[in-house]
């Protein structure tokens, strides 16, 4: 059976997704049964198309390159927004990649409900819906018999929220700590080396990490984001980045952070979050560590998540300079996810089917 793919927000993370899927495609249909075509693309400057009969995903993926609009690969009604190209687009999954609002969530939130509503898995890499609406968006998934994943959310593809799902069966994670933004990371290694705030900051734009307007990261947003997400799905809070205590790297200096470095120690931007009397402890801050401690030893873009269980204690993971494709491959698993679950769930009938929320 051929799945039918929708891709809101065809940027970078979008654009190494398809190459990701073209790279695999005969392991994809070897071991997992898995066909698939695109029948949306969607971005926010270069527009939109959608053909039910599946699009020329090179061709499109050479046109964004070189700065051509998608709406030449249309065929069918005009498109006059996001929602309109949920309702034709065709999909049986559609991947939600557009950029994140740390303070509402929105348009994300609508575009995954839309999407539900109309009969559509969807895979998430963008925050906001978790952030702001996990638990509306999931149950609404469950109504429907759809799934709702996000393993791209949260460092990248690594196993995050498939981990505490799948493998960690009868474990309650009673708190975390982590350092989860890497254009931070980056920028707080490049000072230790003695590089400027700013000279940091161009540097992480010159690599790809950072966006010309570097506010959500260096102000803490994307962290607290990460941090509501994993305090909401993992330990059952209910929180949203506005009520994480949050502290940016603004005022770190280079000198502080060169010499925490004389000393032995390192200053990162942590995240945290634990149950205390009752009472959620969530809180995003530079802080200077020892060397003994694990989180101080991160250096560069990667990240570190270290879970506290009721079971085995502390569970850490560690991802070493991640990049888009490392988030492309989160949204594979997501898909891989969908494909499993309908195999086993049709397993009598020898067909993948769609219908079991996950």
């Amino acid at each position: 059976m051929e799945l039918k793919l929708a891709i809101l927000g065809f940027g970078v993370v979008g654009r190494e997704f398809v190459r990701l899927l073209r790279r695999k495609s005969e392991e994809l249909a070897r071991e997992y049964g898995l066909a698939w075509c695109v029948t949306g693309l969607a971005t926010r400057r270069l527009g939109m198309a959608c053909n039910p009969a599946g699009l020329d995903v090179e061709a499109a993926l050479a046109a964004v390159a070189g700065g051509s609009r998608l709406d030449v690969f249309h065929h069918g009604p005009p498109l006059g927004d996001a929602f309109d190209f949920i309702a034709n687009c065709g999909a049986d999954v559609l991947f939600e990649t557009t950029v994140l609002n740390p303070r509402t969530g929105q348009p994300a939130i609508d575009h995954v409900r839309a999407a539900l509503v109309a009969g559509q898995h969807v895979v998430t890499a963008n925050k906001g819906p978790l952030a702001f609406a996990y638990r509306e968006l999931r149950d609404l998934a469950r109504q429907q018999g759809r799934a709702f994943l996000f393993e791209s959310t949260v460092m990248d593809g690594a196993p995050v929220f498939s981990l505490v799902r799948d493998a960690l069966l009868a474990a309650n994670v009673l708190g975390f700590r982590g350092i989860l933004n890497s254009t931070t990371n980056f920028i707080l290694t490049e000072m230790e080396a003695g590089a400027s705030f700013d000279q940091a900051v161009r540097r992480a734009q010159a690599i790809g990490i950072a966006e010309a307007d570097p506010a959500l990261d260096v102000d803490g947003w994307d962290a607290a984001t990460k941090t509501a997400i994993l305090a909401t799905v993992l330990m059952g809070a209910d929180i949203t980045p506005l009520q994480v205590d949050r502290t940016g790297i603004r005022e770190v200096t280079p000198e502080a952070a060169q010499a925490a470095r004389a000393a032995g120690r390192h200053i990162k931007l942590v995240c945290q979050a634990e149950w205390r009397d009752g009472r959620l402890i969530a809180r995003v801050v530079p802080q200077e560590l020892p060397a003994s401690d694990l989180l101080a030893w991160v250096q560069g873009t990667s990240s570190l998540l270290s879970l506290r269980t009721d079971t085995l204690k502390q569970l850490t993971l560690v991802e070493h300079d991640p990049g888009p494709a490392q988030t492309a491959y989160g949204l594979l698993r997501d898909l891989l996810a969908i494909v499993r679950a309908g195999i086993w769930a049709n397993a009598t009938s020898g067909r993948i089917g769609l219908s079991s929320p996950i």
